[in-house]
């Protein structure tokens, strides 16, 4: 067995006492529409949504720097064009190692995977049926389609999670947020922010946008879901601005509980290595069903068990200083 086990990693950091984040898996996978350029260029400007992606905001003097002496294709690992609606996308996923070692190396702060929820309460009014609210149902009008794509893309292109309450009529607690299964107010829902707005029609081109007791008013629904657009986008940069890298170090001891078969401690071991809040580890212990770890990891002792305590292969049992226990959940 390999006992120690070293990699090269970023923080994730969480202000907020009550988190409820969750990891964006694809991270270093990007897809974007080619234009009229050649691919070297659709490949310069996939690295460049990767690093704003990685810090938070649109800022191409620091991507410039990230990228150094290196050309964007030298970060690839591979890419893909493929055809999609009569557009030409590129798929590229690029090495996550030597990216972060250029922001390392270079003293750029970065957010890891751990990415905030955002539940949205929408609600439309469009003069002619009774004002309903977005849902996560797949039972769509033209314009609540059109606002979902909005917050697709900027799901994707800023790497978090928009969340609509799940249908009243058709709610399955055990497969979605509740705590309280008695209950299915917004204040049930698992998230890091609420965000309410009101979209209604005051005449046959006419619309407003309510938010934050201010009103808007529009003269087609294109500046609407326009707005929405720069909204969200802006919002956006708030949202990650509370999980960026803090860049202190620290040690700490982690044991794992409910790892009784060498799947279980693959499981385990592939858990931990995507945790890019660590930057190295060492097996100190191996006994029964419980492995102790030696950990250095970026940031707070606090933020890293906020990092366990989201992640989904793990439960927190108790922690103390410098020691965090922890079961392996079933995978």
């Amino acid at each position: 067995m390999k006992m120690v086990i070293l990699k090269s990693v970023f923080l994730i950091i969480i202000f907020s006492n009550h988190i409820f984040a969750k990891d964006f898996d694809d991270l270093f996978k990007i897809s974007i529409e080619i234009k009229n350029e050649n691919i070297e260029n659709s490949i310069d400007r996939a690295f460049n949504d990767l690093v704003f992606r990685l810090i938070g905001y649109e800022d191409l003097e620091k991507a410039k720097i990230i990228k150094g002496n290196f050309n964007s294709k030298d970060f690839l690992t591979r890419y893909a064009v493929v055809s999609n609606n009569d557009s030409n996308f590129l798929q590229a996923s690029f090495e996550e190692d030597i990216v972060m070692s250029q922001f390392i190396e270079n003293g750029i702060n970065f957010i890891g995977r751990n990415r905030p929820i955002i539940f949205l309460d929408i609600q439309i009014d469009n003069g002619f049926d009774k004002p309903f609210k977005i849902e996560s149902i797949p039972y769509e009008t033209r314009l609540e389609s059109s606002i979902k794509r909005i917050f697709d893309d900027i799901s994707k292109k800023r790497g978090l999670f928009f969340e609509f309450p799940q249908n009243t009529i058709n709610l399955d607690n055990k497969n979605y947020f509740f705590e309280n299964e008695n209950d299915n107010d917004f204040d049930q829902y698992k998230y890091d922010y609420l965000e309410s707005l009101i979209i209604s029609r005051s005449g046959i081109n006419n619309w407003s946008i309510s938010y934050k007791d201010q009103i808007s008013f529009f003269e087609n629904i294109d500046d609407v879901t326009e707005r929405i657009r720069f909204l969200f986008q802006n919002l956006s940069i708030d949202y990650l601005s509370d999980f960026i890298l803090d860049n202190s170090e620290r040690r700490l001891m982690m044991k794992v509980t409910k790892v009784s078969s060498a799947e279980h401690l693959d499981n385990l071991l592939d858990a931990l290595d995507k945790m890019i809040s660590i930057k190295e580890y060492s097996i100190k212990s191996f006994q029964q069903n419980e492995i102790s770890f030696s950990l250095t990891i970026f940031g707070t002792e606090d933020q890293f068990k906020k990092s366990v305590q989201t992640h989904k292969d793990f439960s927190i049992e108790s922690t103390v200083t410098e020691l965090i226990q922890a079961s392996l959940n079933s995978i």
